[in-house]
């Protein structure tokens, strides 16, 4: 079994922010791969469906951004994944540029106070999808990057997350089995 769980914060306001990208990413594979409806529990709301030859777990935790751990945990616990390499954390990450991927293992939490909370829960040994949403703004200090993450991203900029989400549907199979250099590689064709 695996867990997807994308970061973000609930509520209409956050909605087509930087921070919640995560977010964006479990409803794209939701409404792409005609995942059951989603449900309420644990502290957020998750999705089942067998692909690919593996049970998949979408979830997005409903805390906000900074309390996501404890509601992976329940999950996780709910569901018996005892291999914290069975999660595959999408989050934004603010150092690197917009909409460049990088998949990691292990490690801290880089500052995302989201991964730092999902880190105290489940320890370190999972896999992190992180996604660029820096751009001229943050790197030329026109905003600070607690308010930076909390803005929409512009048109252009949704364009462009708009053809990312429908690449990463298409080589979703790569991600959920781990073939993350693959998934990189393929995702980069924008």
């Amino acid at each position: 079994m695996i867990l997807i769980v994308g970061l973000g914060n609930p509520g209409e306001k956050f909605l087509c922010t930087r921070h919640n990208i995560g977010f964006e990413m479990i409803d794209s594979f939701h409404l792409n791969f005609k995942f059951h409806a989603y449900k309420s529990k644990f502290d957020g709301l998750y999705a089942k469906k067998s692909l690919f030859g593996k049970e998949i777990i979408v979830f997005k935790p409903q805390n906000f951004m900074n309390l996501s751990g404890n509601p992976i945990k329940k999950i996780r616990n709910y569901f018996k994944i005892e291999n914290t390499r069975d999660i595959i954390l999408i989050h934004d990450d603010i150092d690197m540029d917009f909409l460049k991927l990088r998949v990691k293992i292990n490690g801290g939490h880089g500052g995302h106070n989201g991964v730092r909370d999902t880190i105290k829960f489940n320890g370190k040994d999972f896999y992190r999808v992180k996604l660029g949403v820096c751009n001229k703004q943050l790197t030329e200090k026109k905003v600070k990057p607690e308010n930076f993450v909390l803005n929409k991203f512009d048109k252009s900029e949704r364009k462009v997350v708009e053809q990312f989400k429908k690449l990463a549907n298409k080589y979703f199979e790569h991600l959920i089995c781990k073939e993350f250099s693959l998934f990189q590689t393929r995702i980069s064709e924008i």
